[in-house]
Order: C-alpha cells, then sequence, then structure tokens
C-alpha cells in the first residue's frame, strides 16, 4: 500500500528520507565548522606555546656585560645571567625587555628550573679513568651551547652522587663543555691546561673559575692559573 501525505504528492517514506537526508547534511556541515573551529583552535595554541620565550639562567663571563645579571657567591670572573634560548642559542635580556617582565630575580630563577633540568637531559655526559679504572672526572658536552645552563639543574648532584661523590668541583671553560670532579682526593690543579685549553678554543667562552657544588648551591673557591 502506498502512503501518500497529499501535501506536495510526495511518498511518506520518500519525504522522510529526504528531510533525514537534509537534517544528516546539516549536521555533517556542523561537526565539520565545529571540526575546523577545533583544529584552528589547537594551531593557535600550539603557535602561541610555540611563541613563547623560553626563559634561561646560564653562567657567563662577566667581561661579557649582560644587561641582566645576578652575583655568584665569592665569584670575580663569573656571573648568572638572565634570557632566552631563541632556538638555536641563549639571548641575554635587553633591560627594557627585563623590565616588561616584571620579576624579581628569585622569581625569574624559579621559573626556569624545569628548563634547566630540560638542557642537563639533552647534554652528553663521558668519564675519565685513570690506568686502574677510577674516575677522574666527569665531562658535559653540548653542541648546542646548553652546558652553561644545564649545569644549574636541580639534579646535578643526584646524577654524580655515586660516582663523583656528594660534593662536587665544577669547571664551566664554555657554554659548550664543563668538568666535573670529586671533591675528596682530587688535585684538580693538574687539570689547569685542560680548562684554559677549553676556554680558549671557543667564541662562548664562561669561565676558568672553580666552583663548588653542594645540594644546589654554587660558590666560586678558585682559579685555575694558565
Amino acid at each position: 500500500m502506498h502512503i501518500q501525505n497529499h501535501m506536495g504528492g510526495v511518498g511518506f517514506y520518500e519525504d522522510a528520507l529526504q528531510k533525514g537526508n537534509h537534517a544528516f547534511k546539516h549536521f555533517v556541515r556542523l561537526r565539520g565548522r565545529q571540526a575546523a573551529w577545533l583544529v584552528l583552535f589547537l594551531l593557535s595554541q600550539v603557535q602561541a606555546r610555540a611563541a613563547e620565550p623560553e626563559f634561561r639562567v646560564w653562567l657567563e663571563a662577566r667581561f661579557m656585560g649582560a644587561s641582566v645579571s645576578c652575583p655568584i657567591e665569592n665569584a670575580q670572573k663569573t656571573v648568572k645571567v638572565a634570557g632566552v634560548w631563541n632556538g638555536s642559542q641563549l639571548t641575554p635580556f635587553a633591560k627594557k625587555d627585563w623590565a616588561k617582565l616584571g620579576l624579581q630575580w628569585m622569581a625569574f630563577e624559579t621559573k626556569t628550573r624545569a628548563a634547566a633540568s630540560e638542557d642537563f637531559q639533552k647534554l652528553q655526559i663521558s668519564f675519565k679513568r685513570d690506568k686502574r679504572k677510577v674516575i677522574e672526572y666527569a665531562e658535559l658536552n653540548s653542541e648546542e651551547g646548553r652546558v652553561c645552563s644545564g649545569v644549574l639543574a636541580s639534579e646535578l648532584g643526584e646524577k654524580f652522587e655515586d660516582t663523583l661523590g656528594d660534593v662536587l668541583l665544577v669547571a664551566v671553560p664554555s657554554r659548550f663543555r664543563a668538568f666535573l670532579f670529586p671533591k675528596l682526593g682530587s688535585d684538580v690543579s693538574k687539570y689547569s691546561d685542560l680548562v684554559w685549553s677549553a676556554y680558549r678554543e671557543t667564541s662562548y667562552p664562561v669561565s676558568v673559575e672553580l666552583f663548588e657544588w653542594d645540594k644546589g648551591k654554587l660558590r666560586a673557591i678558585g682559579l685555575f692559573e694558565p
């Protein structure tokens, strides 16, 4: 039996199907628009995050004259510098950019802790051993120049506690290389040539000062003689 709606001579089932198709197409268009907006929203978030500056604090030579810096206990030739990782290198803040942040040093340094850990995880670590296979020191390397930031990571001590001891002696001659020595039973003066060579071979020297790292605190305790 064929049933018609007599409101246009269209069969009932056909009319219902057409209306259903129209509703479905409308739903698909709506969902399509929603999906498009969702994609645009997600892209905007990714772009916004990509545009966010990657704040950093790192060790740098005092003579470089960074506009925004913080002294290190006892250090004469080295400071902590505030700036950003611009995707390829560390770039110090200009005074006007620092002023726009409206932050005190301690608050800014706190914001950079995760970044320091991230940089530390990207460092290449190797150990120098003597003839008896006893570890003399650890060397940290980074082709990107992240060493001077990575050595400020809070987990530095934990990483080397089993191999170098609780207290570390640290030399950071350049952005690309650092040397960690055990404090106990270590005559670091014999490594003076090693540190000075690394300091002179780079366009981004940091320091020939010797630092002590103890429970997350860094302080200068000496200077390598050339």
